[in-house]
């Protein structure tokens, strides 16, 4: 049985909230429905992100080691804005807002989930906008992450997740008939088969398949994801085989927290720093029924 683990103390700080919500609202095209699910994934903890941390930087125990102190400096520099919060964030960032698309949304600097310090920033606002443009009943968000941030009034589908309003089923059970004008998943593919045993690096190119189906005529399909996280579905974006009539990408000059679109092939080597669960470039990627009602 895999489970969740409550949020904990890191070396640095508190564990991002994130870590609670990581919700994997697909998990198997052949799933059964189970109104109370048996498990869920288990996030790594704050010591052994460390370790993995320090091993992928060439982490040496010798005194004076170039790399352990980087790892110091980096640790260091994470608590000092973690401690500044949104406040200061914007301070140091200098702008209220950023761009994407020809769009320009505000940032969404927040204390649940720190979202000054990661993608959060701008994919809060992204989706914000998408929620405001449709009918909330005709709307379903597959992973909880919005009503965090006070927006709940649409359908939300979460196998994992405890919580009111929340529908504790699998996205597959649901019958894939057009009926929904949005369909949003805020980071939560990427941990579809990629999180699970045994691995199924193609279970979160089948979900994205399936959300489509959901789609009403004229309606969207806004999903976004970080980069670095899931290569085989970072590939797939990157190639076009998604399917997508769109993806932009947004990446993040740290410790700054600017955020700027970039051209989509220019993220193809993002990094996701699993230390701090953070990435430093976003894909947003949009699909429209074009099919006649």
């Amino acid at each position: 049985m895999i489970r969740k683990l409550s949020p904990g103390l890191g070396c640095c700080g508190p564990l991002p909230q994130r870590s609670r919500s990581y919700a994997r609202a697909v998990s198997s095209p052949n799933a059964v429905r189970s109104p109370q699910p048996t498990g869920d994934w288990t996030p790594l903890g704050p010591l052994t992100r460390l370790l993995q941390s320090a091993r992928s930087r060439g982490y040496s125990s010798r005194p004076g080691s170039t790399v352990r102190w980087r790892l110091a400096r980096s640790a260091a520099g994470w608590s000092l804005r973690f401690a500044g919060g949104p406040a200061v964030a914007r301070r140091v960032r200098g702008a209220r807002s950023f761009e994407l698309g020809g769009g320009r949304f505000d940032y969404r600097d927040d204390w649940h989930n720190w979202t000054w310090l990661n993608e959060r920033a701008v994919e809060i606002p992204i989706a914000a906008a998408a929620l405001g443009s449709v009918d909330p009943s005709r709307t379903i968000e597959v992973g909880v992450v919005m009503s965090h941030y006070g927006y709940s009034a649409h359908r939300v589908i979460d196998k994992y997740e405890h919580g009111e309003g929340i529908e504790q089923i699998d996205i597959f059970d649901l019958p894939p008939t057009p009926v929904h004008d949005l369909v949003l998943s805020v980071s939560t593919l990427e941990h579809v088969g990629w999180d699970e045993s045994p691995r199924d690096a193609e279970l979160a190119l089948k979900a994205v398949d399936h959300l489509k189906r959901l789609v009403a005529p004229g309606g969207k399909l806004l999903v976004t994801v970080p980069v670095g996280y899931h290569p085989r579905l970072d590939a797939a974006a990157r190639s076009g085989a998604l399917g997508f009539h769109s993806v932009r990408a947004l990446s993040c000059n740290y410790p700054s927290m600017i955020w700027q679109e970039t051209a989509a092939a220019e993220v193809a080597r993002g990094v996701y720093d699993r230390l701090i669960n953070r990435a430093d470039a976003v894909r947003i990627c949009r699909w429209t029924n074009e099919t006649q009602p």
